[in-house]
């Protein structure tokens, strides 16, 4: 039966593999394996899958944008290895419907963005382990196929600009923690930005750079509509 799903999954990816046992391990979900009593399960496929993105995603850039200097390229690359774009990649190819879960986890799953990225990184890091690098990067270049443009966008540089150029909200947004949440080795975190005191948006991020910026970026909407609200013509 296993067999039988995971052969659709191999056509959505556009990879087939020569040993499927990687392919179940890469899908296996830790809370799974305790549940069922096995050994084996996708936490160390996951590392190696990261370091392989990474990698291959500096080698893209590098190649794509020769004339960007070393901020701009990481930049880029942290927001194409985020949580949220690869979230969207996992999404694109329905990979919460084939990850094997424990009974705690499996209501969670549309809610835990992290846990799509760790199924992700782990098939990367599987179809090294069974193919190779070229085919891992054959795999990571489909999706950058589908993106026609990578756009930047430095949310909190943004709001900066927002605040200091406004005769209401002058000053410097003010970023706090509000939780974390999760083990060391996987921690998401939640993070408010003010501005004057006031709240104005919040974020969650596996990074607190990557929260900051979905702080921001929901900040710069409400902040919009605040000075619109408040300029007087």
């Amino acid at each position: 039966m296993l067999n039988k799903i995971y052969q659709k999954f191999q056509k959505i990816i556009k990879y087939k593999f020569n040993n499927f046992e990687i392919l179940v391990i890469a899908l296996t979900h830790k809370s799974y394996a305790i549940e069922n009593g096995k050994k084996d399960h996708n936490e160390r496929m996951e590392f190696l899958g990261d370091s392989i993105l990474a990698a291959i995603v500096a080698d893209i850039l590098y190649s794509k944008y020769p004339y960007e200097n070393e901020g701009k390229l990481s930049k880029l690359k942290s927001q194409i290895v985020s949580s949220y774009n690869l979230s969207i990649w996992a999404k694109d190819i329905n990979l919460s419907d084939y990850i094997l879960l424990g009974n705690c986890e499996m209501k969670r799953i549309e809610k835990q963005k992290n846990l799509l990225c760790d199924a992700f990184e782990a098939i990367i890091g599987g179809i090294y382990l069974d193919g190779g690098l070229e085919k891992a990067k054959r795999f990571i270049v489909n999706f950058f196929q589908h993106q026609k443009k990578i756009t930047l966008v430095d949310y909190k540089s943004k709001l900066q600009e927002i605040v200091q150029s406004s005769s209401i909200y002058r000053g410097i947004p003010d970023y706090k923690i509000l939780r974390e949440i999760g083990p060391a080795h996987n921690k998401e975190f939640d993070i408010a930005v003010y501005v004057n005191g006031n709240f104005f948006g919040k974020g969650r991020g596996s990074s607190k750079k990557e929260a900051q910026q979905f702080a921001a970026k929901q900040a710069i909407e409400n902040i919009d509509r605040f000075i619109d609200m408040n300029t007087v013509v």
